[in-house]
């Protein structure tokens, strides 16, 4: 049956130039996109029964927005206010619930969060949160499941993850499977091949499909309000997370892409049969983030019951992410997590015939390959602020150290958490965590006070961090000049400060300095057990209330001295160096407590004297 004829719509150039705008835009929302194509089909179509059966809709969605475009134009295609009461959780509040996820629940509520002790953290009803939860597929502790597969699920044999990428509202998960003779294998096979990868890019999650399904359904979340001039849209990262996933994938596999958040048409795949045999790229969009989390959920089912080979170097995928999903803006970039190359079985442990680390030691064959610098570490954050640090902890322990501190003075609990916005139980909860990083004493009954600062405290401190600092400084000095880039932007700031006189700053930035040698190591535990003595050192520091005005010119001639060496791929001076310069800060130090006559001849016997240089003048 012909329908009748409805009123013409007639549209202007730059209305036709807007409306095809928002049908490509891959930031534009689902709901927009389909009422441009209704406006641009009535153009062409008089009739709604016509253009209802061109796009597969109801005749009535068709009149509704013809008559809303003819009565308003281009401002008639957006929602309009609806009645009832507002939502109860802006958009900040359901990212904190989804995110808080990530974090341990708080003592007493079970090993994973519920929907009653999420309500009772976050002030919103345990009704609100189960909705929320259920809207995006989010189930702390519900593990892997196995799922009915759809037409855009993930081929059975693909069980090598290698990537992930997000960036508001684009989330993509790389996953490689073999193709050949050799890709038909065992069940047994793929289980241990995706419980491998997982390893090898998640580190030792114990719940890697709930943390995979919180970045989608973060992304998902930020996505919704996602203004089209943001960074991600010229794929320029999306590009590189490509490449560097197919270098991460077994040679002659295939990386399949389960995408959301990119429409099916502009996903960058390749255009002809051709060029999608030479890409090995095959896209997989699901509907949905809860979709995606479900095809994610089927995917680890398989190696569910296979426990993960031990992958120590690499850190635990929630952490980082947390920090990042923090900290987030529109202009951040983009989240990017690409699995370590597994090692060939000849590869040599140690390169050079001793444990120097001057270049001339280094094989070049190894060299290209070694990892740089950390991704995602920003000067913007306090020096010992581990990456895998709980947010909340970070905010109570820069609130500490902003204040005056006397040793022996008793942490109360309530004035932090009014003046942080925080609960008592997450404040009592991130200051028990700082008691077990040592920068608190914990009293009985489960307070927490400032600690008192002995001559063993600091010979404790300093004896770790020159140990762990000179290996982590050998092995900045094997990657090249090229991985300096952080300490470089540090030790610059550390010049600026001394030029200006600036002994604070110059103290916080010399420690900055220090932590970018460490995270460019790219060693995570160690990085990590290093950062967490620099917070320690600076509660310390707070507490001896110590004067660096005098010491600006030395702290900045050590820094630079350090840097050039390693810029020269000299190991061996650079540690040398690093232990005169932590020989000098345990004599600046010990010098501010009571007299102890022991305490610097007790280091030179514990640590020894730093080696002098042949043609050193003392």
């Amino acid at each position: 049956m012909v329908g009748r004829p409805r009123d013409a719509v007639v549209l202007t150039e730059d209305e036709r130039a807007a409306l095809l705008t928002w049908t490509r835009s891959r930031s534009c929302s689902q709901a927009r996109a389909l009422r441009a194509r209704i406006v641009l089909a009535c153009a062409d179509e008089p009739t709604n029964t016509g253009v209802a059966r061109r796009l597969g809709i109801s005749r009535d969605m068709v009149g509704t927005w013809r008559a809303r475009f003819l009565a308003e134009r281009l401002a008639g295609l957006d929602d309009q206010p609806r009645p009832g009461r507002p939502p109860a959780a802006d958009d900040d509040t359901v990212a904190h619930v989804l995110v808080r996820t990530l974090t341990p629940p708080p003592p007493g509520a079970g090993q994973d969060w519920s929907t009653r002790s999420m309500a009772a953290e976050t002030g919103l009803s345990q009704s609100t949160v189960s909705r929320l939860w259920r809207a995006y597929g989010v189930q702390p502790g519900a593990g892997a499941t196995v799922g009915p597969r759809r037409a855009w699920s993930l081929p059975d044999r693909a069980g090598e993850v290698v990537g992930l990428f997000i960036a508001p509202p684009v989330c993509v998960l790389a996953v490689a499977a073999r193709t050949g003779r050799g890709s038909v294998r065992r069940a047994g096979a793929v289980r241990t091949s995706v419980a491998a990868s997982a390893a090898r890019l998640f580190g030792q999650d114990r719940d890697v499909p709930h943390v995979l399904a919180v970045a989608c359904a973060f992304a998902a979340l930020r996505g919704a309000r996602h203004p089209e001039d943001t960074p991600w849209t010229d794929h320029s990262a999306l590009r590189a997370f490509l490449e560097r996933a197919r270098a991460a994938a077994d040679t002659g596999g295939v990386v399949h892409l389960l995408a959301y958040g990119l429409p099916a048409e502009s996903s960058g795949a390749p255009e002809s049969p051709e060029a999608a045999a030479s890409s090995r790229l095959r896209w997989h969009h699901p509907p949905g983030p809860a979709a995606w989390t479900d095809e994610t959920r089927r995917l680890f089912a398989a190696g569910a019951h296979h426990p993960p080979e031990a992958a120590p170097g690499v850190p635990r995928l929630r952490d980082p992410l947390l920090s990042w999903s923090t900290t987030w803006t529109p202009a951040a970039p983009a989240f990017t997590r690409i699995a370590a190359p597994r090692l060939a079985y000849d590869t040599p442990a140690i390169c050079g015939s001793d444990s120097d680390s001057s270049a001339q030691d280094v094989c070049a064959s190894g060299h290209a390959d070694i990892p740089t610098a950390t991704e995602f570490t920003s000067f913007d954050e306090p020096p010992g602020a581990p990456s895998t640090t709980d947010p909340v902890v970070g905010l109570l322990r820069e609130a500490l150290l902003a204040g005056p501190l006397r040793p022996g003075d008793r942490v109360r609990e309530a004035p932090l958490a009014a003046r942080l916005g925080l609960s008592r139980r997450a404040v009592r909860a991130g200051l028990r965590a700082l008691s077990e990083e040592g920068m608190l004493d914990l009293l009985p009954g489960g307070a927490t006070a400032v600690p008192a600062v002995t001559a063993k405290d600091v010979l404790d401190l300093y004896a770790l961090r020159a140990s762990l600092g000179a290996l982590l400084i050998r092995r900045v000095a094997m990657l090249g000049p090229e991985a300096l880039a952080p300490a470089s932007a540090a030790l610059a700031e550390v010049r600026a400060a001394a030029r200006d006189g600036d002994d604070a700053r110059v103290r916080e930035v010399d420690l900055w300095f220090q932590d970018a040698l460490a995270r460019t190591a790219d060693l995570p535990q160690a990085a990590h057990t290093f950062e967490r003595l620099t917070a320690r050192l600076r509660m310390f520091v707070t507490v001896l209330d110590m004067d660096y005005s005098q010491a600006c010119d030395t702290i900045t001639d050590e820094d630079t001295g350090v840097y050039e060496a390693l810029r020269d791929a000299d190991g061996n001076e650079a540690a040398r160096l690093w232990r005169v310069k932590i020989e000098r800060c345990v004599r600046f130090m010990i010098a501010q407590l009571p007299e102890d006559a022991a305490a610097p001849h007790l280091w030179t016997t514990l640590a020894g004297r730093p080696r002098a240089r042949r043609d050193d003048g003392h």
